[in-house]
């Protein structure tokens, strides 16, 4: 079907539409690979070193595809990375918290896709919130159905799935106050590969600090990311960007896939 699965007049189309919610990749990221089992399968099925940008830019491609593409690209785009996810799969090779070493991972464990999707909604609401609007409880809890409906693509059981949004904010503060979420040896090596004094990894540190400056306190700290700029970055810089989007046309603040979807797709 050539319709998009997302109303263009939903608060979930409004919310992604913003160019400024492609910072909330390097901060969703980061939180993924906090999880010591996703770490485990990055670190030993992809090539991060090399191709330092291809996490950020599958993330943010998967994202238009599913939120802007047509239903039948959705769902082409979700079947293409559940196939990919069948190759990544293994154990630890040492404990990592509370996992000790030899415990298994597996890419389409529906927890970990469902701590995968969570980061990017949080970051995504997040970083809407910081440099665009604030939104409504009514909002968030729109934008959150939509969500669910990601999950349900991807194979996640209703049964593991918070329901409301205020259940995933319970299940998300849950997340961050265990002993689950923790930087592990592996996770650092990632995200000091990534960020390495290169001209390319400068270069993705440079287009990642503000986002970087927006992760938990707890895991700035665990990743190393501690610069004396962080509060500027964190703050100042988002509210700046927030005072200017209210007097620049929507246009010029929208994701092309999102203009092109609106232009030349049904919309409903």
């Amino acid at each position: 079907m050539r319709s998009p699965l997302f109303s263009t007049k939903s608060v979930f189309w409004r919310v992604n539409r913003e160019i400024a919610c492609t910072f909330a990749a390097p901060r969703a990221v980061m939180m993924q690979i906090a999880h010591p089992l996703v770490a485990a399968g990055v670190a030993e099925h992809s090539q991060f070193r090399k191709h330092r940008w291809a996490r950020l830019y599958r993330t943010s491609l998967a994202a238009a595809a599913i939120t802007f593409g047509t239903r039948d690209f959705a769902l082409k785009a979700v079947r293409s990375i559940n196939q990919k996810h069948l190759r990544v799969h293994g154990v630890l090779k040492e404990a990592a918290g509370i996992f000790p070493a030899g415990t298994p991972y597996d890419a389409n464990d529906p927890e970990l896709k469902l701590w995968v999707l969570s980061t990017i909604t949080d970051s995504t609401l997040l970083v809407y919130e910081r440099f665009v609007s604030k939104l409504s409880p009514q909002d968030r809890e729109s934008y959150y159905a939509d969500s669910l409906m990601v999950g349900e693509l991807f194979g996640i059981p209703q049964a593991i799935t918070p329901q409301t949004y205020d259940a995933f904010r319970e299940y998300f503060d849950r997340m961050m106050e265990g002993d689950a979420i923790h930087v592990s040896h592996q996770a650092r090596q990632i995200a000091d590969a990534l960020y390495e004094r290169t001209p390319s990894g400068m270069l993705l540190f440079a287009g990642s600090a503000i986002s970087l400056a927006m992760l938990p306190e707890r895991l700035r700290d665990e990743f190393g990311f501690t610069w004396r700029r962080g509060e500027t970055l964190r703050d100042r810089i988002p509210r700046i960007c927030k005072s200017l989007r209210r007097f620049t046309p929507s246009v010029l603040c929208a994701n092309p896939a999102a203009t092109f979807s609106e232009l030349f797709l049904p919309s409903h």
